[in-house]
């Protein structure tokens, strides 16, 4: 089957959820089951294993003896146990909390090759931890996230369908802000595309690579990112485009490794086709277009 790629893609960031019924374990396994997962980790490529957490708020309104009919808002702050297991060379991480697996990429090579590599580690995970084999899965979603950078002469407007844009009144010197939409694929699967049109910092050039619900907390987890920036000019605003694409589980499945590729496989072949309906002539030419048979 023939297939096509971008040599100079804006793409900077690729990231596979699984969402899960929760783990029993607030350890997320035992001690032995953990320091087998860090060993067959590390023959993946996975180095580093970092401990972190997940703080989680939670509000409650108290209306008991609320005499004054004013109910007493209670605020409650839980931690979780967060395990991250990231690539010598920080391009990769995979985390693991209570009830998601996280699958990130910098350094996307395809999906064939990604595909490959979340199945593996899916297979690690489910061999080590024997209470993971046994979750229901819940949701499962694919994600790509893309920096448009135009260059000398060229707005974002020339790379992707103007429509995807926030609105531009024309009475507006400069416009930044976000558009959104989420948009039905199937029974029980939805595609959320959001753009973000962004300006530079004072350098004259983005200070912000990724959405913000996708920034790292964690310091010591954060990825290495490798943004295309040759032809941009800068000073130009910039756009950041998303595409996170997730189906619904309709009935209990156990979490098998088959399953969901089966499903982020299907996700996958829209996501990619609304990429490639969605970016211009004009960008195609400039990123440089590669068949392969």
């Amino acid at each position: 089957m023939t297939k096509k790629r971008l040599i100079k893609a804006p793409l900077v960031l690729v990231q596979a959820q699984i969402h899960f019924s929760s783990l029993p374990s607030l350890e997320l396994g035992t001690a032995q089951e953990l320091e087998n997962l860090h060993k067959a980790m590390i023959q993946l490529g996975y180095a580093e294993k970092i401990d972190s957490e997940v703080v989680e708020m939670a509000f409650q309104f108290k209306v008991e003896d609320a005499s004054d009919g004013y109910s007493e808002l209670k605020q409650q702050k839980n931690n979780s146990k967060r395990l991250i297991f990231r690539g010598s060379n920080k391009t990769q991480s995979v985390e693991l909390i209570k009830n998601c697996l996280t699958i990130k990429s910098t350094q996307y090579q395809g999906y064939d090759i990604y595909s490959n590599h979340i199945e593996n580690i899916l297979t690690i995970f489910t061999t080590h931890l024997s209470d993971f084999k046994n979750v229901l899965i819940k949701q499962a979603s694919l994600r790509y996230i893309d920096v448009i950078l135009p260059c000398e002469g060229k707005e974002i407007s020339n790379y992707i369908a103007p429509n995807l844009l926030p609105f531009h009144p024309d009475f507006a010197t400069e416009t930044m802000g976000i558009s959104q939409s989420i948009a039905k694929t199937n029974d029980n699967q939805f595609m959320a595309i959001t753009m973000e049109e962004a300006k530079v910092d004072i350098t004259g050039f983005p200070n912000r690579w990724l959405p913000a619900d996708m920034l790292e907390s964690d310091q010591r987890a954060v990825l290495m990112l490798n943004p295309y920036i040759e032809n941009y000019k800068n000073g130009k605003n910039y756009g950041i485009l998303s595409i996170d694409h997730r189906v619904d589980s309709s009935e209990d499945l156990q979490l098998q490794t088959s399953i969901v590729m089966k499903q982020l496989n299907a996700l996958y072949t829209l996501s990619s086709k609304f990429f490639w309906d969605t970016i211009t002539e004009e960008a195609k030419q400039e990123w440089e277009v590669k068949t392969n048979e």
